[in-house]
């Protein structure tokens, strides 16, 4: 197993502040969002100011499941579980968040089926060698979380 072919590779938080408001406000309009397959805003509470937080995150869907990786500290809002809602493609869904206590094999096999569904390493915050194309292995190597999506229809 080589992780130097595969490494995290996440925006700079200071571009993150000057892009993530046109991605919000791109993703809540139906004409544009729905032009956006894996995009989407997801709100919540904050755990302890309780201040209503809408982070955009790429969705991912792993045997059954919807499913977002991160490794961002905004996560620990959803241990436990915590109500959020979800809007994709100009739509607002309702549902609960948890974020999922995985052993590293556990989030590596979920990624690469997430990368077997047709998700690039740029929409998992990764950084790929060109040509090498990553096992769930390489992928359990990088420190990420998974949370689980279950949202009303």
């Amino acid at each position: 197993m080589t992780t130097t072919n595969v490494r995290l590779s996440p925006p700079p938080p200071a571009l993150m502040r000057l892009i993530n408001p046109v991605v919000r406000r791109v993703l809540a309009t139906p004409m544009l969002g729905g032009r956006i397959r894996r995009q989407a805003i997801l709100g919540f509470a904050g755990r302890r100011t309780g201040r209503r937080l809408r982070i955009p995150v790429c969705l991912h869907h792993v045997e059954g499941e919807t499913v977002v990786f991160t490794e961002r500290p905004w996560r620990h809002n959803l241990e436990g579980g915590a109500p959020v809602t979800v809007t994709c493609r100009g739509q607002i869904r309702h549902g609960r968040a948890v974020l999922v206590d995985a052993t590293p094999a556990r989030v590596g096999a979920a990624m690469r089926a997430a990368m077997d569904d047709g998700a690039g390493p740029f929409e998992l915050g990764l950084k790929v060698t060109r040509g090498y194309d990553p096992t769930a292995d390489d992928l359990a190597a990088i420190a990420r979380s998974i949370i689980r999506l279950d949202l009303e229809d």
